[in-house]
């Protein structure tokens, strides 16, 4: 009863915040006391480990130096008893042995008197000489006589006078039998110890047998880093030997009693060393190694930070836990009980002055417990109001319940958004309820769905409309390209052959303006994707000077090309978007560019591995290009001002370059300056090539001199630079050669028109290279006349001009002199000139062709023939070539079926693959790309002569496709040119 009436005493007070303040004092104070008592007894103890390792290592180093001093002093003794007493006086100062060299005999004393005799090996002076040993012997007549019987130096060694006044005075008695005396020597300003020993303790006057060590040699031994400093002070306690300067501590050694001492000396008032004292053997040195205490503190210091960080943490801690739980805790309950009744009042004010509808729903019966007054303006009083509150209720408080939000509209058209959470209010289960207004979202969401829509329409509209225009302007585009291509398969001189590919070339400008409206579409809408493939620099860069060389003629510019040696002939890439950005900014250095110079440079950069940097730079002459208008030049439909002399682009080609530079991985950097001219750089990162290059001679050129000279350093040089490449001995300049060497070739590099000749003294082999050249043309005897920009062209003429014959033209056999495919081909074309070349293609390649105009007659001709492969136009009238295929694979047909479409938008080719189609052609197509679909067709040699026999008889009249065209063999042209589009064999 007593301890329960005490306990209701003393609750009051424990119970209070303020007795709850004082206990949580009380608890961390016992905290921090054993805090700081765990951190004593961790340094303690890490104090108490080091000083017992430092104090192993210093005994150890002083068993070390007792050991070193006992060595010698057993090897003092060992020689003493090695002597042997000689009662007879000996006359000869060496004893006979079988060897001189291994063992010497010395004679102890003075001539004439009794003696002893040592014997030293070979064995014993090598370790004297070793150990810096030098043995002594002191005789004892009527005056100290010194004779050094041993020294590993080549100085005497000369006893000092006082030693040997010590020697002297010692009696038999005063050294006992079997000790040794040792001795120190300071006179000669290096400390030197000796270790005497009687000769024989049975007569007094046998004399002295010493070792001397030198100071130097014992101070090396008894250094031990591990132990600390050492001190030697000898009997008297004089310092001996030392390793520390400092004169302090060696006093406070001194000071020191007794022979054995470890603990702490200092200097000052307090300790600063840690040392260990101790005699030495026998003998009356002793040896003192210290270190010094601050060095100890260093070691142990991440320890003593370690604990100093750790007693401030838990300090800290500490004081911050308590702080905490007072201010957290203790604090905060004086004022629960008014913050909760505070808290209830300010919910219902927010409540009701929520810029949201909010309300709170009983779960049993699902009335409303709590509502502002938005609740009831949006949701109302009605029936439909208790069905919903009845059906969020049971969602929220379902097992599996995911989400709590919903989206209704009520019946006087409002858009809310509610947002649930089923919690406990007042003892019961309820359910939290929030709806904002999204009408006004609904509204925006709705005319942004309608621009949307109304963008797309126009979006598919100009597609639509770019891929009709691209339609019809490539189907009449195929015919002329085609007309082209047969033509040039006939029998050309070399003027009309550079006017063919002059025609060429522009029909392929035409080609990529129609390409250049599609890549903007492309571009814009993320569909424009790389095609890689491995191309030839030298051959791309002929064909794009040529291309403009006649424009640049026709205003009197000098279009030229300089190309890096050392670049990798054969590159992968995307060899018609490098042609696409190339042309184009050619195209502009002649359009912007009135008189002087247009010059393409082709050069190597950062090399890795097999990527490598290709630099392409087009500089011009022209009128330059102004500040304010190059930070807008690749701006879409930009157009600079004051061109008044030339017609104005669509502003289009800059920005297509500049985009497709970067989907290739490179740069296009522009440098101009109003005046002086433009200069664009393309910097692009390609693989070198596995294919070998076509252009590269098969043997090299003979090693004879060929000079190389031209107007343009630039120019010479990168010939210079070709022709040593490919083996020749070729210079820039003629270096005092004579004009009519016939040993050595002249060539003269023009970078326009032959003008006039640069050496018209020059009589030996020449090749005139210029702008408006041929393929190693001859003009007289001597002479051959190529175009400069054409480098297989200059090898052959200077081939040629050496006297070796190199047939160049092979490289340009891969693309005309096809072989027959022999195969019996349905050509389904609605527009009549496309069926007249597409009917000559084919017969071309050794083809049979029958034809038709529309899909329907097609299907007709089907039923009455019997055809190799099916070609069909894709957009015809009445039945198009997709309903083509279908029917025809419907019918059960097996051959293949390739489409031709002038439609070059993406998805064309997957739209032929899902008709039945087995390839896609892109119009314009060339020869090759329709050889490769066919060649994958071809009929053996057995069943093509029995299917002609079969054609044969049925259409007499049929010209045989195996037979060579009229007018003899097929001609041979150079390969397909730049307007190529048509997709590789085999992608489908």
């Amino acid at each position: 009863m007593r301890l329960k009436s005490y306990l209701h005493q003393i609750n009051p007070l424990f119970s209070s915040p303020e007795a709850a303040r004082r206990l949580l004092r009380v608890v961390a104070l016992i905290f921090l006391i054993v805090l700081l008592g765990a951190v004593y007894n961790f340094l303690r103890s890490t104090l108490n480990n080091e000083l017992s390792q430092r104090r192993s290592y210093m005994s150890s180093a002083i068993t070390e130096a007792q050991a070193f001093f006992t060595t010698r002093k057993a090897l003092l003794e060992s020689l003493s008893l090695a002597a042997v007493y000689q009662p007879q006086p000996i006359t000869d100062d060496l004893a006979p042995s079988n060897d001189a060299s291994e063992e010497i005999h010395l004679r102890l004393g003075s001539p004439g008197e009794h003696q002893w005799g040592l014997w030293l090996t070979q064995r014993m002076r090598d370790y004297l000489e070793h150990k810096q040993l030098t043995l002594l012997y002191v005789h004892a007549g009527p005056q100290y006589e010194v004779q050094q019987l041993f020294s590993p130096h080549p100085e005497t060694t000369i006893l000092p006078r006082p030693l040997l006044t010590r020697l002297s005075s010692l009696t038999p008695g005063e050294v006992p039998m079997g000790d040794e005396l040792w001795l120190t020597d300071h006179s000669s300003g290096a400390a030197r110890l000796y270790i005497f020993t009687r000769l024989d303790e049975r007569f007094a006057d046998s004399g002295w047998l010493g070792l001397e060590m030198d100071g130097s040699s014992v101070s090396e031994a008894l250094q031990n880093q591990d132990a600390g400093d050492f001190m030697m002070f000898s009997s008297l306690g004089g310092l001996l030997l030392s390793s520390t300067p400092n004169l302090q501590l060696i006093e406070a050694v001194q000071r020191v009693k007794g022979e054995s001492f470890f603990g702490f000396l200092g200097s000052r008032w307090w300790p600063d060393h840690v040392v260990i004292r101790k005699q030495l053997g026998t003998s009356d040195w002793q040896l003192v190694y210290s270190f010094d205490l601050y060095a100890l503190l260093r070691t142990l210091f991440p320890q003593l930070l370690a604990a100093l960080f750790i007693s401030l943490f838990g300090m800290a801690l500490i004081g911050l836990l308590t702080h905490w739980i007072e201010v957290r805790l203790i604090a905060p309950a004086l004022h629960r009980i008014q913050a909760l009744i505070e808290s209830e009042a300010f919910s219902r004010d927010v409540i009701q002055i929520a810029p949201v509808a909010l309300c709170v729903l009983r779960r049993s019966d699902g009335q409303v417990v709590l509502e502002n007054a938005l609740s009831q303006q949006w949701l109302g009083n009605g029936s439909e109001r208790q069905q919903l509150c009845t059906g969020w209720i049971a969602r929220a408080f379902e097992a599996n319940r995911s989400d709590g939000s919903d989206y209704f509209e009520t019946a006087g058209g409002r858009h809310l958004y509610l947002s649930s959470a089923p919690t406990r209010y007042k003892g019961e289960d309820v359910l939290f309820c929030a709806f904002s207004d999204i009408t006004a979202r609904k509204q925006i969401e709705a005319t942004l769905e309608e621009a949307r829509r109304l963008a797309d329409t126009a979006n598919e509209a100009k597609t639509l409309f770019l891929a009709t225009m691209s339609h019809e302007i490539r189907t009449p585009l195929y015919g002329v390209l085609g007309t082209l291509e047969l033509l040039a398969r006939t029998h050309l001189d070399e003027q009309q052959r550079d006017y063919l590919r002059a025609i060429e070339g522009s029909s392929g400008t035409l080609l990529q303006l129609i390409c250049d409206v599609l890549d903007v579409s492309k571009i814009e809408a993320g569909q424009l994707a790389l095609e890689l493939s491995e191309f030839n620099t030298l051959e791309l860069v002929y064909e794009l000077v040529q291309s403009y060389a006649a424009a640049a003629r026709a205003k009197g510019l000098q279009l030229y090309a300089c190309i890096d040696p050392q670049l990798p002939e054969m590159l992968l890439g995307d060899v018609t978007r490098i042609r696409q950005i190339l042309s184009n900014l050619l195209n502009n250095a002649v359009k912007f560019t009135d008189s002087g110079r247009i010059v393409l440079r082709v050069g190597g950069g950062h090399r890795d591995g097999s990527h490598s940097d290709l630099v392409w730079q087009v500089s011009d002459t022209g009128r330059g290009i102004s500040r304010d208008d190059q930070a807008m030049i690749f701006e879409p439909f930009y157009q600079t001002g004051g061109n008044t002399n030339v017609v104005a682009g669509t502003g289009l080609g800059l920005p297509i370059c500049q985009r497709l530079t970067l989907l290739m991985g490179g740069s296009l950097r522009m440098v101009s300056e109003p005046g002086l001219g433009s200069s664009f750089s393309l910097t692009l990162p390609l693989e070198a090539g596995t294919a070998s290059p076509r252009l590269m001679p098969a043997s090299p050129l003979p090693a004879r001199m060929i000079h190389v000279i031209s107007p343009v350093r630039e120019l010479a040089e990168s010939v210079t630079g070709w022709l040593r490449r490919w083996g020749a001995r070729a210079q820039v300049g003629l270096s005092g050669c004579s004009g009519h060497d016939s040993d050595s070739v002249l060539i003269e590099v023009h970078p326009g028109i032959l003008e006039q000749r640069l050496e018209p003294g020059w009589t030996g082999p020449l090749v005139l290279a210029c702008g408006d050249g041929h393929h190693a043309t001859p003009t007289h005897e001597g002479a051959w006349q190529v175009n400069s920009n054409d480098l297989r062209g200059i090898h052959q003429a200077v081939s040629q001009a050496l006297g070796v014959w190199v047939n160049h033209d092979e490289h340009h056999h891969d693309s005309r002199d096809l072989k027959k495919l022999s195969l019996h081909v349905l050509v389904v074309e609605d527009n009549l000139i496309n069926q007249l070349i597409l009917k000559d293609q084919l017969e071309e390649l050794g083809c049979s062709v029958e034809q038709a105009a529309n899909g329907e007659e097609a299907l007709g001709i089907w039923e009455n023939g019997d055809f190799d492969v099916v070609l069909t136009d894709v957009n015809m009238p009445r039945l198009n070539g997709y309903q083509l295929a279908r029917e025809l694979r419907r019918r059960g047909c097996s051959a293949p079926i390739i489409g031709a479409t002038a439609n070059a938008m993406r998805g064309e080719e997957q739209l032929c693959f899902d008709a039945g189609m087995n390839h896609c052609l892109v119009k314009p197509f060339v020869l090759r790309a329709l050889f490769n679909y066919l060649a994958l067709y071809e009929k053996t040699a057995h069943e093509a002569a029995k299917h002609f026999e079969r054609r044969k008889i049925a259409a007499p009249g049929t010209r045989h496709s195996g037979a060579p065209p009229p007018g003899g063999e097929p001609r041979r042209s150079k390969p397909p040119p730049a307007w190529t589009v048509a997709p590789r064999p085999g992608t489908g």
